[in-house]
């Protein structure tokens, strides 16, 4: 549990502050300083810093050196909190090309929809259906995604000369009869 019971000599001393929190700010700190492959400058509140060794996280900084040395532990942890606090927004490039911050991110491994094809300009998207029967439509950027069709799909391949064609099933076209 955070130690709140902790007042800064600068801040009214009815405020408690959260030493869990400190720690956590101090030790990204000492990561965006890292040099010499595990070392960092010990310019820091040296509270927190006896309570960084003591977590295990940087060896003893009690020395006469200007910087103090991460445990392998603490190297992995100031590492991840530094991407937390300080890292910036992962970026994606949309439909037409352009750079943009990414607003939600989440994995399509799995994920049943529909490959469909504008009747507008004759691209494709893909169209994932909600449990309320909404929908979304997703560009599509991946360049070489793997599609199964399903076996409800009413697909068929055709070969008209040279070309090879995917399309609907002769009894969706009404070229035979459904059974």
């Amino acid at each position: 549990m955070p130690n709140s019971n902790v007042s800064h000599k600068f801040l009214a001393s009815t405020v408690a502050l959260d030493t869990e929190k400190i720690d956590a700010a101090v030790l990204s700190l000492l990561y965006l300083t890292l040099h010499d492959n595990a070392r960092a400058w010990k310019s820091m509140d040296w509270d927190a810093l006896a309570r960084l060794h003591d977590k295990g996280f940087i060896h003893d900084p009690v020395n006469k050196a200007k910087s103090v040395e991460f445990t392998d532990a603490g190297l992995k942890e100031a590492k991840r909190l530094c991407e937390r606090h300080f890292g910036t927004p992962a970026l994606a490039v949309d439909s037409r090309g352009v750079s943009a911050q990414v607003e939600e991110l989440g994995s399509a491994n799995g994920v049943n929809g529909m490959l469909c094809r504008s009747a507008v300009d004759g691209g494709y998207f893909f169209r994932v259906y909600s449990a309320d029967h909404t929908f979304t439509d997703y560009a599509l950027m991946h360049d070489d995604l793997e599609v199964t069709i399903s076996k409800d799909a009413l697909a068929s391949f055709y070969r008209i000369g040279e070309a090879h064609i995917l399309d609907h099933s002769p009894a969706v076209l009404g070229r035979e009869k459904r059974e």
